[in-house]
């Protein structure tokens, strides 16, 4: 509660949240397994209240590190921007944003000029009071730029994003967990969507039973390490390693567009 004010504008503290573990389920109605998936240790936020005025909600949720805060952020937003925190997305009655280990959500049941201007300072005043900055993954810098969606990636540790961004397999076919960080990324427009998978693992010996599993899956008749193949379902498929970091690249439209995200990462 340190980083919101009591009152703000016609705005005054109605309410105080303090949730942590197993109690966010009742708060979120089960949507908590996101949270807890990313190290969450604790939610603290409140309700807002004016006279005749909109309710404000604010969640702070502190998570165990700094890239879990981005992880769950990853989730959260469809296009970057930077007004607030790290990384933010703003609506007329929603804003998002994280910033060292903290994942914000200010949201109004109505969006009027002064709810909207509330949350603004809301948001402004929570970004000062967090005083350090996160960093973010070292893997996401592996992501090559050229024809990545803007804002289409997402970072997580847990195989179960995998399969709900993209479904490979109903199993941890890649033994992805918290001790593993992953990176989903999607390239080319609409019409021409492939994705491109990696996977740092704690040592190289890990990442080969990765990656024979998941050619054992994809590509049983794949010979040498990089080539590309093309799939009973016409899409191209390419996986490949290097030291503990595992590379696949999933529903290529050609072999042309694998091969050139394939000569993108070796040239970063």
């Amino acid at each position: 509660m340190e980083f919101l004010p009591e009152k703000i504008g016609d705005y005054r503290v109605t309410d105080t949240m303090d949730y942590v573990g197993e109690a966010l389920f009742d708060y979120i109605n089960g949507g908590a397994e996101l949270y807890l998936s990313y190290g969450l240790k604790g939610m603290t936020g409140c309700k807002y209240n004016g006279e005749g005025l909109p309710q404000i909600t604010v969640e702070i949720y502190e998570m165990s590190s700094s890239g879990n805060a981005f992880g769950v952020y990853t989730q959260s937003r469809d296009k970057e921007e930077y007004t607030y925190g790290q990384g933010s997305q703003s609506f007329k009655d929603f804003i998002l944003f994280w910033k060292d280990r903290y994942y914000v959500l200010v949201t109004s049941q109505k969006a009027t000029a002064e709810s909207e201007k509330t949350m603004q300072l809301i948001a402004e005043t929570i970004d000062q009071s967090i005083e350090n900055e996160g960093i973010i993954p070292e893997i996401v810098s592996a992501l090559p730029q050229k024809n990545l969606v803007p804002a289409g990636f997402l970072y997580f540790h847990h195989y179960v994003w995998l399969n709900a961004y993209l479904f490979i397999a109903d199993y941890n076919l890649l033994n992805i967990n918290d001790s593993t960080d992953a990176v989903l990324a999607k390239y080319g427009n609409a019409d021409e969507r492939c994705y491109l998978l990696i996977v740092d693992y704690q040592d190289s010996v890990e990442t080969e039973k990765a990656f024979q599993q998941l050619t054992e899956k994809f590509a049983p008749e794949k010979k040498s390490p990089h080539p590309t193949l093309q799939l009973e379902d016409g899409t191209w498929f390419s996986a490949w390693t290097a030291g503990k970091r595992l590379y696949a690249v999933f529903e290529g439209r050609n072999e042309a567009q694998i091969e050139s995200i394939y000569n993108s990462v070796l040239t970063k």
